[in-house]
């Protein structure tokens, strides 16, 4: 499961490939109260990340296998890119991704991103479908209700649907069931869908610069 090549797009508006997870996690080294998973984020470039677990994240988990951790890995990778916090340069360094309790609900023990407005989602579903479906994948459906991005913007799968139909309703993309393609109207939005994503990027170029 942790080798297959998982597509997404950040809130933050970039698009990135997230592969080679070498699960299991594994003690940290460091001596420190932590648990450690590397793996790759690319975009046109790639990162290596160290993803890092604290021991009450894994308590509360209660196991660190990839069919209950991957999901939480790969939105806390998407959570560090739009804090500006993850640099796609070739460093030759692992660029550390942190997974604490902030990413989980005590109260309804379970994994928990913070709340987005609908506006946000809305964006990150144009988004989805424009660099899944039209650039990468040449046009090929997207799902827009993906249980990765269900539980990045904390949104339940119904109200995904919700959302992309008023998308399909204002001509943006063709929806068929949870399937998805862009329609001439988002193709023309592709300026500011470009424009997002490399701010987004250089938002952690320019981070990475000032803690080198």
């Amino acid at each position: 499961m942790g080798n297959r090549l998982l597509n997404f797009v950040t809130l933050s508006g970039v698009p990135i490939q997230v592969s080679e997870l070498k699960w299991p996690f594994h003690p940290s080294g460091s001596g420190a109260d932590w648990f450690v998973l590397h793996g790759r984020a690319d975009l046109l470039d790639s990162v290596e990340v160290a993803v890092g677990m604290t021991q009450t994240m894994k308590d509360a988990l209660g196991s660190l296998e990839p069919e209950h951790a991957e999901g939480l890995v790969v939105n806390s990778i998407r959570k560090t890119i739009d804090n500006g916090q993850l640099a796609f340069v070739k460093s030759g360094k692992l660029q550390p991704v942190h997974v604490t309790t902030r990413f989980y609900s005590f109260a309804s023990k379970r994994i928990q991103f913070p709340s987005q407005q609908e506006q946000d989602v809305l964006e990150l579903i144009k988004r989805r479908v424009f660099w899944l479906g039209a650039k990468t994948s040449k046009g090929a459906p997207v799902s827009i209700a993906h249980p990765y991005d269900c539980q990045y913007v904390n949104v339940p799968r119904e109200k995904m649907l919700e959302l992309a139909q008023r998308l399909a309703a204002q001509g943006l993309i063709n929806l068929e069931s949870e399937l998805a393609t862009a329609t001439e109207a988002l193709l023309k939005e592709e300026p500011a869908l470009v424009a997002a994503m490399h701010k987004g990027v250089e938002a952690g170029i320019a981070a990475n610069k000032v803690s080198a």
